[in-house]
């Protein structure tokens, strides 16, 4: 199994850094040999605090473009929208500041390895300098929440500790211990609109305290706001952090000094081994619970070597499918936060995009491989986001457009704001007149209990919030040629052209109908399951089967608005009109043929180069079409190596970074995830009430095995494959249950007993 990242130099920039954390403490790994830099995050550790930003006159404005749309004057309609409805920016991801390792042994350094081991969860490091041996570990522990850095030589060595900060912070050091204390502003803007919205503090936003404490084989003395470890051949270095976040509805004054200084001291206590014990034990049981082989060959190359080298083999899309699953362990834990725009690793005060969350994908494909890849707990952080904004859009869906229910816009943050952001900015209806993320976010609800099988989770938490999403699709709903659509709509974010102007805003588009078809579908089967027969349930049924819209355009394509317009980008890195197919099941090869050949054809005319994460989704979208191999040469077009840059380039031209990072570029994670789950569609996907295996397998995959994903239904599957063929299929499942196993197109119901293994050998 490709489990291994290794280099044969240190980090000069973030892209070539080594991330670890443990969805809530994050850190990358520079390793220099001279001065290690260490960025520090923390997942509560955000601008802003919990209010939400009303616009006044924001459902008379919502009126009036309604109407302007309906008279065809599409243009206007958003201007009104921009001008009188979009509100402030939303709140910024912001780091905890820096930890600094100097090195006092000075010479020529030779032999230097640096790997991160994916299965443990461990940064490793050595080198010889001097004739001196240099090993180093670092590893973020979730059982004991806490980042350790081992430091070891042959023989005794000198180092300096330091903190770097960022924004109103300061660091200093006194009784073996790095003090590290973090206010975060009010407000502040994003990189791009950094002047629209200054940074201001008013004391009632997240604080933060952390502590690095030193335990060493020789003196730990402190010189000003360094601690100076001399003469040493054993020092441990332990770290952990609180903040004054309480929830999302509360002031952050939670106390952070005593708490982690009781806990660093705690710690202590503890010896290295014993931590790193219990964290490789907790670590290696998530990642282990998935086994791949794709059948590539070893390689004795550096992971940026391969890259660069345009490697783009059997074994470095493993590498890329085994990172992913690293990355969901080490962002996204019971407990911590929703993985953010980057995960939880941000290394600037202005992060781009404000390092938030984008929900009119990007927040969404952070967990597309989180239930599939067999880490379900994993996905409770999005569940409890979603939960949050469920309360906080019932405000917005009131004062924004009158409605009942709750609503969400294309923007939120760690205070699970759900109001449209913008700030009035010309042309900003692209993205921030959406209002569809909370249907949108109902699907990760209801897939939670697919694949689980919770039937009490469907019941008190997937279905309520469901119903509260749909009441607010309900209300909005107009009745129109016999069809229920939702004006006006925008399609995210891409644009068309109408007598020479840059159009977004036009009485319905395909993705908008699609999502409301999907939660309307689900609530359907969820209130069946549930045995519910309500009014509310028979309006659902009475307007799902007539909210659906699907055209397909001159050129065989399914159309993304209500009729075919030309396009501002054809290009263009969404394909939001194809949600339908993914992650949707609406549309499928088996039911519905002819418009899964339209989106075979809008695939074709969008292109396959495109940015980071746009290419991880067409990776899913060709699998679900069955297409193995062209799924594949997205995985491999995905693998171009981009090289780093110190500023941040927001241009096309996607890729991954040296550190295998996704470059959209920028960084972006949801480009790492969404390529994982585009893999793991290759060997397994479930539609139509069945589990397809293999159903995209690329010819050059002829021979391989993965064990442990996990199919709708709880059921854990095993496949092996041989000549591109199945060899071995195992299942097990906690649940007594029928099935229906899709092989080589044709079905095979079988009965699976609660525990037991059911294989088939070809």
């Amino acid at each position: 199994m490709e489990k291994l990242l290794k280099y044969n130099a240190p980090a000069t920039i973030f892209e070539e850094a080594l991330p670890i954390g443990n969805g809530s403490l994050g850190a990358m790994i520079y390793a220099d040999t001279e001065l290690d830099k260490i960025p520090l995050n923390h997942d509560t550790l955000w601008s802003g605090k919990p209010e939400q930003y009303i616009v006044e006159g924001a459902k008379e404005s919502f009126q009036r473009a309604q109407k302007l749309v309906e008279e065809g004057k599409y243009h206007d309609a958003q201007v009104e929208l921009e001008e009188n409805f979009t509100g402030m920016w939303l709140n910024s991801y912001l780091m905890l500041g820096e930890l600094y390792i100097k090195y006092k042994n000075q010479g020529e350094v030779t032999s230097y390895q640096r790997t991160l081991d994916l299965e443990n969860s461990i940064v490793t490091v050595s080198y010889l300098q001097n004739g001196i041996k240099f090993e180093r570990e670092y590893f973020i522990s979730y059982p004991d929440n806490c980042m350790m850095i081992k430091l070891k030589s042959s023989s005794p060595a000198s180092y300096e500790i330091y903190g770097g900060h960022v924004g109103k912070s300061h660091t200093t050091a006194g009784d073996s211990v790095l003090y590290f204390t973090f206010e975060s502003p009010t407000t502040i803007g994003p990189e791009y609109a950094a002047k629209q919205r200054p940074v201001t503090y008013d004391g009632e936003s997240v604080k933060a305290s952390a502590m690095a404490r030193v335990i060493a084989d020789g003196e730990v003395e402190t010189e000003g706001d360094s601690l100076f470890i001399k003469n040493v051949t054993d020092a441990t270095i332990y770290f952990c952090a609180e903040t004054s976040f309480i929830d999302v509805f509360t002031l952050p004054n939670k106390p952070t000094f005593k708490p982690c200084l009781d806990r660093i001291g705690e710690l202590a206590k503890k010896p290295y081994d014993e931590i790193k014990k219990s964290h490789i034990a907790d670590a290696s049981s998530l990642f282990n619970r998935v086994k791949t082989d794709f059948g590539g060959k070893p390689s004795d190359k550096t992971t940026d070597r391969r890259l660069k080298d345009g490697d783009k083999d059997l074994g470095m899309c493993e590498l890329l499918f085994n990172f992913g699953r690293y990355l969901i362990i080490s962002a996204s834990r019971k407990g911590s936060r929703a993985t953010n725009l980057q995960g939880i690793w941000n290394d600037k005060f202005y992060a781009p995009w404000s390092s938030n969350y984008t929900v009119n994908i990007n927040l969404e494909m952070n967990y597309w491989p989180v239930l599939m890849c067999n880490l379900p707990e994993c996905h409770e952080p999005i569940i409890d986001l979603i939960k949050s904004a469920s309360v906080k859009g019932k405000e917005t869906a009131e004062k924004f457009y009158g409605a009942p229910g709750f609503v969400s816009h294309h923007n939120m943050d760690l205070w699970a704001n759900t109001t449209p952001v913008g700030n009035k900015v010309v042309g900003s209806s692209r993205y921030a007149f959406w209002n569809m993320s909370s249907g949108w976010l109902c699907r990760h609800l209801y897939e939670h209990y697919e694949y689980t099988g919770d039937k009490e989770f469907l019941n008190n938490v997937a279905y309520p919030i469901m119903k509260e999403s749909a009441l607010f699709y309900l209300f909005m709903l107009k009745e129109k040629d016999g069809k229920y659509i939702m004006t006006p709509s925008t399609s995210p974010e891409n644009g068309v052209i109408i007598d020479g102007q840059k159009v977004f805003t036009l009485p319905y588009t395909t993705m908008t109908q699609s999502i409301i078809e999907d939660l309307f579908t689900n609530i359907s089967k969820s209130a069946e399951i549930l045995g519910i027969d309500d009014d509310f349930v028979k309006e659902v049924n009475e307007k799902k089967d007539r909210v659906g819209i699907y055209q397909i355009g001159s050129q065989g394509q399914l159309l993304e608005y209500d009729k075919e317009y030309e396009e501002e980008d054809v290009h263009h890195r969404h394909v939001s009109h194809l949600y339908a197919l993914y992650p949707a099941d609406i549309i499928t090869t088996d039911k519905t043929k002819e418009l899964a050949e339209a989106c075979r054809q809008t695939l074709e005319i969008r292109g396959d180069e495109s940015t980071g994460w746009s290419m991880g989704w067409k990776v899913n979208l060709w699998a679900r079409l069955k297409d193995g191999d062209r799924a594949m040469k997205l995985v491999k077009t995905q693998l171009t190596c981009v090289a780093p840059n110190n500023e941040i380039n927001y241009s096309e031209g996607g890729g991954t970074y040296p550190n295998m990072f996704d470059a959209h570029p920028p960084f972006q994670i949801d480009g790492n995830y969404g390529v994982c789950a585009g893999i793991a569609q290759m060997f397994l996907q479930c539609e139509n009430n069945k589990i397809k295996i293999l159903p995209a397998l690329p010819r050059e995959m002829d021979k391989g095995y993965i064990k442990g994903l996990l199919a709708k239904g709880n059921i854990t599957v095993d496949i092996e494959w041989e000549k591109n063929k199945l060899k071995n299929l195992k299942l097990v499942t906690p649940i007594k249950q029928t099935a229906i196993i899709n092989i080589d197109g044709k079905d095979t119901t079988i009965q699976l007993e609660a525990g037991k293994e059911y294989s088939i050998t070809a």
